[in-house]
């Protein structure tokens, strides 16, 4: 459902063509070079950009794998800033399969993303559209002390209800792992459960939370 509410949310905005693949080439090019997205995927260098590819007869623009390897299919009508932007936001999140395709992560990284590459006019034309679809949009990232930012971290927390997980938090020797058994304090408290039994440790503190593999 939410997949469906983002689409309904994105597609009526108004576009910023792109002339031609090669156009988009170089936008998404543009964007991983930038301090910004290497502050959020260091890991995701320009030399692994997603090949594009035309998509003669697709139906609508989409991120996939194959064994040829990574690639962002872009016919036509759909070479524009913002779809752009959405495929490289789902290849960001590509390696978090414990995070849906289109959730709230997703939906946080376009705005966040949208804000730095589109403007924040159209930042808060999207973000006004997901409040009209009810999309749900998770919290900001969060900062390391690697200088890194985090995403999902609050979207892991609400679908790993009883799963374990590993939560740093900002005391440098806190790495927790545990599952949340619950929370208080209208969600500002977690009660975690580790080797050590009940622990409880404040949102507020957490900067990154992955699963417990």
């Amino acid at each position: 459902m939410q997949r469906a509410r983002v689409y309904r949310a994105e597609l009526p905005l108004p576009a910023s063509p792109l002339p031609g693949l090669e156009a988009c080439a170089r936008f998404a090019d543009r964007v991983v070079g930038t301090l910004w997205w290497q502050a959020r995927f260091p890991d995701l260098t320009l030399d692994r950009v997603p090949r594009l590819r035309p998509g003669n007869g697709a139906r609508s623009a989409f991120f996939g794998e194959s064994e040829r390897g990574l690639s962002i299919t872009l016919p036509r009508r759909y070479r524009t800033k913002g779809v752009v932007l959405h495929e490289l936001a789902h290849w960001a999140l590509h390696d978090q399969a414990d995070l849906p395709n289109h959730g709230s992560t997703f939906a946080r990284l376009m705005l966040d993303a949208t804000a730095e590459f589109g403007g924040p006019e159209r930042a808060e034309t999207l973000a006004e559209a997901y409040a009209a679809q009810r999309v749900r949009v998770a919290a900001p990232p969060r900062l390391g002390p690697d200088g890194r930012w985090r995403y999902g971290w609050d979207e892991r927390l609400r679908l790993a209800r009883g799963r374990r997980l590993c939560i740093r938090t900002v005391d440098p020797d806190a790495v927790i792992s545990g599952a949340v058994e619950a929370t208080e304090q209208r969600g500002a408290v977690l009660v975690i459960r580790d080797g050590a039994g009940q622990r409880r440790v404040s949102t507020t503190s957490i900067w990154d939370v992955q699963a417990d593999r």
